[in-house]
C-alpha cells in the first residue's frame, strides 16, 4: 500500500494558520495529490474551505518526507507500465 500525507495550510484568524495533516492510502489505483485535495474541501464562491475555515495552501508528501504529486504514478497505472 502507498501512503502519503495531505497537509493543508488553514487559517485559524487574519495572523495564524495552523497545518493540518490528512493521510491518504491506496494499494490499485493511484490518487494524485490535487485528488486528494479536493476530495476534502469545499469550493464556495472564489474561497477554498476545510471544516468552515479558509485554506491558504496544500502539498502532500510521501512516507520519506518529500514531496508527493501523484501523476507519474498515475500515468504509469493508466498505460499499464
Amino acid at each position: 500500500m502507498k501512503v502519503f500525507f495531505l497537509i493543508l495550510m488553514v487559517a485559524t484568524s487574519p495572523d495564524d494558520y495552523v497545518k493540518v495533516k490528512i493521510p491518504f492510502g491506496y494499494t490499485l489505483i493511484p490518487i494524485t495529490c490535487d485528488e486528494a485535495f479536493e476530495k476534502n474541501v469545499i469550493f464556495k464562491d472564489t474561497e477554498t474551505y476545510f471544516k468552515n475555515r479558509i485554506v491558504m495552501a496544500h502539498y502532500c508528501l510521501d512516507e520519506q518526507n518529500n514531496y508527493y504529486m501523484g501523476y507519474e504514478e498515475k500515468l504509469n497505472w493508466e498505460l499499464g507500465h
